[in-house]
């Protein structure tokens, strides 16, 4: 089946692993696979609040979530970027409140308003260097994830370490669970917790002023 997914979710990881999440026209979550790092780059069709036409048929993975859907047809350009308006407006409509709320039921997939103290580089207890946000949500829960923003890992490449200047604020966030692994068993079944967008109605990253809740 070919329709319309508008990106809210543009990930990357330090291995050139990549994700996309998005909304369909229907505003249900979509999450198409395989993604490449290339698809994800500066020249490549997915980017933040820009449509695509995609071909999207049932997830056949084993442990496909909700939102999993094999890509069958290749993305394509589907009309211009979101303006600041449109954006503003998305926003606010498909957010929940709280990360429990975004991830309800099933879901791994869903947008929050949020404040955010930081982002900042982190080395792991293997070695390995991760930029993190903290951010709160409306009921007042404090987390602390791995940021995989496409824009943010880019511009901020491992191995870093410390806060990043000027990177705070309310804005909201796009969060996503990975396929669950059995390392993270119970608050959010089995999956690691992950922030995939952070967004504003300017579409950037450092504008978190522009996006208060």
């Amino acid at each position: 089946m070919t329709g319309t997914l508008l990106p809210l979710a543009v990930t990357l990881d330090a291995d050139g692993g990549a994700c996309v999440a998005g909304l369909d026209r229907d505003g249900r979550w979509i999450r198409p696979e395989p993604v490449t790092a290339e698809q994800v780059g500066p020249e490549g069709p997915y980017a933040f609040f820009q449509p695509v036409r995609i071909g999207l048929g049932p997830s056949t993975e084993p442990d496909a979530r909700p939102e999993d859907r094999a890509v069958i047809a290749p993305p394509r350009p589907a009309g211009p970027a979101l303006d600041p308006a449109t954006r503003e407006r998305l926003l606010k409509d498909t957010a929940d409140a709280t990360v429990d709320k975004a991830f309800a039921g099933e879901r791994s997939a869903g947008l929050v308003p949020a404040e955010v103290s930081r982002i900042y580089g982190r080395r792991s207890t293997g070695g390995r260097s991760f930029l993190r946000l903290e951010f709160t949500d409306a009921s007042g829960a404090q987390h602390d994830w791995i940021v995989r923003d496409a824009r943010l890992v880019r511009a901020f490449p491992a191995p870093l370490e410390g806060p990043l200047p000027d990177l705070a604020g309310p804005c909201f966030l796009s969060i996503g669970l990975t396929k669950p692994n059995g390392r993270f068993p119970g608050r959010f079944r089995g999956c690691h917790p992950l922030v995939v967008g952070v967004l504003s109605e300017r579409g950037d990253v450092s504008a978190f002023g522009a996006a208060r809740p």
